[in-house]
């Protein structure tokens, strides 16, 4: 004699569509939840080539050197501080918001901005004056 479970299905049947219930119910759940493990990519990284206008002042490269245009030397970060280390080590505040770099000397007052491309000059205070600088630069 078959037994049989409350949908008229055999017993066997029934815990076998069971786990594969769970299975399903599981495998949407983790699939959902992929897009939230860790993601490599920094947001607040400053790597990159650093325009003022039309000219090139810093390159921060991915393997820890830095260069601008009349010495080499290396750089870190932690949290919201960039070290930079050419012939002194000097440590800044900084921001990289939308795709511009914003940097501020401690003690001193506003940032610096920093552009990912060359802007022509007679554009480059029109640009800079349409952005929000972050909130670093009024400390």
């Amino acid at each position: 004699m078959i037994q049989r479970g409350k949908n008229n299905l055999p017993s066997s049947q029934l815990k076998f569509m069971q786990k594969i219930a769970i299975l399903i119910t599981l495998t949407m759940l983790l699939a959902s939840l992929a897009g939230c493990a860790g993601d490599d990519n920094d947001d607040n990284s400053p790597v990159g080539d650093w325009y003022i206008a039309e000219s090139l002042l810093l390159e921060i490269n991915q393997d820890g050197t830095v260069a601008r245009p009349d010495e080499t030397g290396t750089w870190s970060t932690e949290g919201d501080y960039l070290t930079i280390n050419f012939d002194d080590s000097v440590t800044l505040l900084y921001k990289v918001e939308g795709d511009w770099l914003w940097i501020r000397i401690e003690g001193e007052e506003g940032c610096i901005p920093f552009a990912p491309e060359m802007i022509d000059e007679d554009q480059w205070d029109d640009r800079v004056s349409e952005m929000t600088p972050p909130s670093i630069c009024e400390e």
